[in-house]
C-alpha cells in the first residue's frame, strides 16, 4: 500500500542529504551505457566493495548482471555537463561526446573524472523499482585533485 504523504516527505527528507555525483557506465554487446547516479556507497575495504542502486526502467539497469562490469565515475566540480546529459531522458551515443570517454574494449570510463572504481558485479538484489548491485572493486584510476561534484537540495554545488 502506497502512503504518498510517506513518499512526499521522503523526497523533502532525501534533499537534505549532500551526495557525491556519479556516472555509472557499463557496455554490452559493444553498446555504450551511462547514467547518473547519486546511489553509489562504499561497502566494504576487505574485499574493497561498492553499492550501486538502479531503477529497472533505466536503461543501463540490465546491462549489468551478475559478472559482468561496470564503471563509478565520480565527478569532478567541472564536469556539471556531463551530469545533466546522462541524467536526462536522451540516451545513446548523445552521453558520449564529452572527449574525456575512453573505450578499452571491456569498459568504458570518463578520464576526466576525478577518479573511475571499476568493479565486478557479485550479486543483485532486487527491491521494489530499483535494483541493487554490489561490485567487487578490480581497478580504480585517480585522475586529478579537482573536487567532487556534489547535489543537495535539488540543485548541484558547484564551486
Amino acid at each position: 500500500m502506497e502512503n504518498s504523504k510517506v513518499q512526499e516527505d521522503f523526497l523533502i527528507a532525501m534533499r537534505g542529504i549532500t551526495s557525491t555525483v556519479n556516472v555509472i557506465s557499463a557496455k554490452l554487446n559493444d553498446e555504450s551505457h551511462a547514467m547518473t547516479a547519486t546511489s553509489v556507497t562504499s561497502l566494504s575495504l576487505s574485499p574493497p566493495s561498492m553499492i550501486i542502486c538502479i531503477n529497472k526502467e533505466a536503461s543501463i539497469h540490465n546491462t549489468i548482471y551478475e559478472d559482468t562490469k561496470f564503471c563509478i565515475n565520480v565527478l569532478s566540480n567541472k564536469q556539471k555537463d556531463l551530469s545533466e546529459v546522462c541524467s536526462n531522458s536522451e540516451e545513446g551515443e548523445s552521453r558520449f561526446k564529452d572527449n574525456g570517454w575512453v573505450d578499452d574494449k571491456e569498459l568504458i570510463y570518463n578520464s576526466n573524472s576525478i577518479s573511475n572504481i571499476f568493479c565486478l558485479c557479485t550479486k543483485v538484489i532486487d527491491h521494489s523499482t530499483h535494483s541493487v548491485f554490489f561490485g567487487e572493486v578490480i581497478k580504480v584510476n585517480i585522475n586529478n585533485k579537482n573536487k567532487a561534484l556534489l547535489y543537495a537540495s535539488g540543485e548541484y554545488l558547484v564551486d
